[in-house]
């Protein structure tokens, strides 16, 4: 029995994978059709041949012929219709490619010095996404709460200052013997960060990586070796990302930069701080090692690396 090996596409750039289909096929066929025939006799009268109602739907034609002698012979033709997916032509290329030894594996330190621009790699290890985005996410998401409670304090302090300004005297003695609001201080921080120079940095930071036509994620192989994956928005979105999440997966693509000792890419390079040099990756590395967001990773990705346009990342 034949063993299979089906690769499952999370994400698929299918530009790039059509047009190599294409150069290697002389052009792509996402259909195609296929006519089977059968026969077969009975006694009697010839009569009308029906296909199930399933055929309908899977686009099938039947086709009646004549009698032989007292026995009626009935010959059906079939037309199948195949669709391909851009899963399946996925698979296609991938097969196709891994007999032709044009994929080179990166599996230790040793392959990178193998490997140069243009030539297409597989490697495999655990997403680790953009801690950078990550860390916004979750900072937009906090000051949203923190928003919330800010709101609810106001309200309770504003209702406080109205009973001490009322007419009844029970009342207002009632408010001025009130304890100070537990969240009253955290309330007023807030609206002090709201309105600071780095809340307003942070929030055009992540508004330049959302709208950004590419997104820097990373995937780590267990030997240490971090491919910083330049993925396309058109086919990487929030429910890709959250598929990927903190999985292992494959990917396949070509390689456009390797880095050597010393350098790094920036994970903040599609912002205005990315593209300030130092002083923007210390602003950068600054944010996430703040205590807030509890995140371990820096926005730099160092060397052992390498730069990946990738058509797809699979399992």
């Amino acid at each position: 029995m034949n063993k299979y090996q089906l690769a499952h596409p999370l994400y698929l750039d299918v530009q790039m994978m059509v047009s190599f289909l294409a150069h290697l096929e002389g052009g792509v066929y996402l259909s195609s059709e296929q006519t089977v025939q059968s026969e077969a006799f009975k006694q009697g009268r010839p009569s009308e041949l029906k296909l199930p109602s399933l055929g309908a739907l899977l686009g099938l034609e039947a086709s009646l012929s004549g009698e032989r002698g007292d026995r009626i012979g009935e010959t059906a033709e079939t037309r199948v219709a195949r669709h391909h997916t851009a899963a399946s032509l996925f698979n296609g290329l991938y097969g196709f490619l891994q007999e032709d030894g044009t994929i080179i594996s990166l599996n230790s330190h040793e392959d990178l010095a193998r490997v140069g621009a243009g030539d297409f790699v597989k490697l495999s290890g655990r997403y680790a996404g953009n801690p950078l985005e990550e860390m916004l996410a979750v900072f937009s998401q906090l000051t949203a709460y923190m928003g919330d409670m800010a709101q609810s304090v106001e309200g309770e302090l504003a209702q406080r200052s109205a009973k001490k300004k009322s007419g009844n005297p029970a009342m207002r003695e009632s408010a001025s013997q009130q304890e100070p609001h537990p969240w009253a201080e955290s309330a007023a921080q807030f609206h002090q960060l709201e309105k600071s120079v780095e809340m307003r940095i942070i929030k055009k930071m992540k508004e330049e990586l959302e709208s950004s036509p590419v997104h820097d994620v990373v995937l780590e192989t267990p030997t240490g070796i971090k491919a910083v994956l330049t993925v396309a928005s058109e086919y990487y979105d929030s429910s890709v990302a959250e598929k990927l999440s903190s999985g292992d997966f494959a990917v396949l693509g070509k390689v456009t930069r390797i880095l050597s000792e010393g350098e790094y890419i920036n994970l903040s390079r599609r912002t205005v701080v990315g593209k300030m040099g130092e002083e923007g990756d210390s602003f950068a590395s600054t944010m996430t090692a703040l205590s807030v967001f509890n995140l371990s990773t820096e926005p730099l990705v160092r060397y052992p690396a390498v730069q990946i346009l990738p058509m797809a990342i699979f399992i």
